[in-house]
């Protein structure tokens, strides 16, 4: 009996061990299966618009292939902007009586163009009765849903982006100048940046360059552009002078304004960094050469976004997408079914490996981010390296107040206008535009 009772017990352990080094391999589809849970087989057509312009073939592979896959009574409707005068705009469907069922654009906008249609449904209850779990998102996505939906959840993050660092190690090495590292404050950032303004061979080489639109939408600070209860602008706030200086501390180099001028100019971007290479350290979204990686002829690499002394730890803002189900959706089950889904752990870890950085907290699908991409050898940790800031207040008028200040950083850069007069005017210049937008 002793025996019987032991050979017994051993074969319990074994299974037991036997479930437990599968059970991280399944649990990633458990939780996606709890949330997933079909309740039609029937044939649907659902209708799905972009408003930033997916073309065809990155939604198919993005979004379309895996929800056909996953849904196969479910047949998708595309439509984009760059389909026509007819899917111009939400209010364009609307206008010529097309269904949509789901809908997806960036933090920017989408939290005025649904109320502005009368388009937003809050999914509270939904989200409730599926059993979905809104903390395994990252908390920043879900607060500033809440806090521009007036507390209700018009939709669900489904993407993300953070900012970060790309250095081209040719230059560094080059010039002798140690490799960037994660966790460095701006005022080490643009130290090292000042040891690449240099010139070799008759080719001028600039330190850094931060995208002036991400860098102010994203900013660690977290300042709006328009403060919601008020409606003005903020450029009153002191913080707008330190939000600034990333955009300004490297033009105040003479050879980086020679560079400027050599540009029209203009700030050193994109071109510089990919093309003519004459750019050491590019700030810009963390998934920019991972999703749509280029051919490059250098060696080059990822470091995390810089961080504030009296913020340490904090990095930029995210910038998610969001997808909504509007208000007059003929389909809203198997469209919520369709967004559990995009949101689920099974989902989230294929765009993750595949260089898109995930909406939830999960430290094995954050791990898995870039695996399979082309640089998957590359520091892509780095997205992940700092605390995102609280995402700031959005509004209808932000664009206006944006345009007010980014229209003056050349010249700030060139030094034909001081910080004090940039941000006067463009307070003035961005109040002025949202009162004539509210009339």
């Amino acid at each position: 009996m002793i025996a019987k009772n032991i050979s017994l017990m051993i074969a319990v352990i074994l299974a037991a061990s036997a479930v437990t080094g599968c059970a991280k391999e399944t649990a990633i589809n458990q939780q996606t299966d709890k949330n997933t849970t079909a309740t039609s087989t029937q044939p649907v057509e659902l209708s799905i618009y972009s408003a930033g312009g997916t073309n065809n073939d990155e939604f198919e592979k993005n979004f379309g292939s895996y929800i056909k896959k996953k849904f196969p009574n479910v047949t998708i409707k595309y439509l984009s902007p760059k389909d026509g005068a007819g899917a111009a705009s939400l209010e364009s469907l609307i206008t010529a009586g097309i269904n949509v069922d789901l809908y997806y654009e960036s933090i920017g906008t989408f939290f005025s163009t649904l109320p502005r249609n009368k388009a937003t449904l809050d999914l509270t209850d939904r989200i409730k009765k599926s059993n979905l779990d809104l903390n395994r998102f990252d908390p920043t996505l879900i607060d500033a849903l809440k806090q521009n939906g007036n507390g209700q959840i018009w939709g669900l993050p489904v993407t993300t982006n953070t900012l970060s660092l790309y250095y081209n190690k040719d230059i560094f090495d080059k010039f002798g100048v140690p490799y960037l590292k994660d966790g460095m404050s701006w005022e080490e950032l643009y130290e090292v940046a000042n040891k690449l303004n240099r010139t070799d061979g008759g080719k001028k080489y600039v330190g850094l360059a931060i995208s002036p639109s991400h860098s102010t939408r994203m900013n660690n600070y977290s300042i709006p552009f328009v403060d919601p209860a008020t409606g003005k602008s903020t450029y009153d706030n002191e913080k707008w002078k330190q939000l600034l200086q990333p955009i300004l501390a490297p033009a105040a180099d003479s050879l980086y304004q020679s560079k400027m001028e050599d540009l029209s100019s203009k700030l050193p971007y994109s071109s510089e960094w990919l093309k003519t290479q004459d750019l050491a350290i590019f700030g810009i979204f963390s998934d920019w050469q991972v999703v749509s990686p280029e051919t490059l002829s250098f060696n080059w690499d990822l470091a995390a976004y810089p961080t504030y002394k009296d913020q340490p730890g904090v990095g930029s803002q995210q910038y998610p997408v969001y997808w909504a189900i509007p208000s007059f959706s003929q389909n809203k089950d198997q469209a919520y079914e369709v967004l559990s889904y995009l949101v689920s752990d099974e989902y989230q870890l294929e765009l993750s490996k595949r260089g898109g950085m995930t909406v939830l907290t999960n430290p094995e699908i954050r791990k898995a981010f870039g695996q399979s991409s082309l640089n998957k050898n590359k520091n892509l940790a780095a997205a992940y390296f700092n605390k995102p800031a609280p995402i700031s207040a959005k509004t209808e008028y932000d664009k206006a107040a944006e345009k007010a200040l980014t229209d003056k950083l050349s010249e700030l850069a060139l030094n034909k206008m001081d910080v004090n007069t940039a941000l006067r005017k463009a307070k003035e210049e961005a109040d002025k535009a949202i009162e004539a937008a509210k009339k």
